[in-house]
């Protein structure tokens, strides 16, 4: 009796042993959200806070360079402004030559409210929550999950700087991701996903229009993985075209989606783009269908 009872409390234990590590293995949205908290806390990362930058930055590489297969870390300067891209790799043991996945966000936030309603505001920096810290969150949370189990292809995890300079001086739009294109011309990933203001309450993803033009055949997975998994953020409806991180990657020939919540939230470049108008459930929404083209679209 006393084997048998011995017996069953190791299958028990193992039992929860191999639970905890498949759940370890699993996308958690709440681990995104504190990640976000962790990028607000530095402060503004934008060009005239070079302390909240540096210690983003930091932050960033210190949570992937354990992790990934290979990283680096690319400075630029363009438009008289200087950026760091950086780059992150995990190869599958397994890993398919002929695919090649790259997921990216930007982590650099606008150094002005220009949509805020009091004129006297306008000059002041958003914290970016979602506006930068929700890609970059939802991407660290898949480091974790890819460093526990290896994808079966090769993802690439890109950090685009000087992506929110847009209409600020004459400047453009994702600086940092044409940069990368430009200066990275051995890169061809056979696609790609940029995550932009993705932990909204109320998130809400129509069909990018440069996307659904131009990268259909992506778009059209990522829409049917949402709607296998009652993913509601997912809306099947167009929305508009967006000048994000994804249009450099298109305009080389990549197909690449822009995952983006759209009509833009009341909060979109004002102060009050904060941690409270996240939520765990949309990172969480998001990442089940990233995780989902990774490991079961391959």
């Amino acid at each position: 009796m006393i084997r048998i009872f011995v017996f069953v409390i190791t299958l028990v234990l193992v039992a929860d042993c191999f639970s905890s590590q498949n759940d370890d293995s699993i996308f958690d949205g709440k681990k995104a959200l504190e990640h976000i908290k962790t990028q607000v806390s530095y402060g503004p990362r934008i060009p005239s806070h070079p302390t909240a930058k540096q210690h983003t930055l930091e932050f960033i590489e210190g949570e992937i360079s354990p992790l990934a297969t290979k990283i680096t870390s690319q400075d630029f300067s363009a438009y008289g402004l200087k950026g760091t891209n950086l780059w992150a790799t995990f190869v599958g043991k397994d890993a398919k030559p002929n695919r090649r996945l790259m997921i990216g966000a930007h982590w650099d936030t606008r150094p002005i409210s220009d949509q805020e309603a009091l004129k006297h505001n306008r000059d002041q920096p958003s914290s970016g929550a979602n506006d930068g810290a929700s890609g970059v969150a939802v991407m660290l949370e898949l480091a974790r999950v890819f460093a526990i189990s290896p994808p079966p292809i090769t993802v690439d995890l890109v950090f685009f700087d000087l992506e929110d300079m847009g209409n600020i001086n004459q400047l453009p739009f994702a600086i940092g991701a044409k940069e990368f294109v430009k200066r990275n011309p051995f890169y061809r990933p056979s696609e790609g996903v940029i995550l932009d203001m993705v932990c909204d309450k109320d998130l809400s993803l129509p069909k990018e229009l440069h996307s659904k033009r131009q990268a259909p055949e992506l778009t059209n997975r990522l829409w049917e993985i949402a709607r296998e998994q009652n993913a509601s953020a997912f809306l099947n409806i167009d929305g508009t075209f967006v000048m994000d991180d994804h249009v450099p990657f298109l305009e080389a020939g990549i197909p690449v989606v822009d995952l983006i919540h759209f009509p833009f939230p009341d909060y979109w470049h004002t102060t009050r783009d904060t941690v409270d108008k996240c939520s765990a459930d949309s990172l969480q929404q998001v990442g089940n269908v990233i995780s989902s083209l990774v490991y079961d679209n391959n």
